[in-house]
């Protein structure tokens, strides 16, 4: 069993980071804030989009 293509994009991501001098390095993390939007669903219908920061 492997892992998804978002699961390994993320790898690669964090492991190139991780390769940077330290002040690119800093200001390259600071950019891996992502945004996730979420609806919640009642009775078939869409709710409101709630926005939720993940780190």
């Amino acid at each position: 069993m492997g892992f998804s293509y978002n699961r390994y994009a993320a790898i690669a991501a964090r492991a190139t980071r991780r390769a940077l001098k330290e002040d690119k390095r800093i200001l390259a993390e600071r950019r891996e804030t992502n945004e996730i939007r979420s609806a919640k669903w009642e009775n078939g219908k869409q709710g409101e989009y709630g926005a939720n920061e993940k780190k």
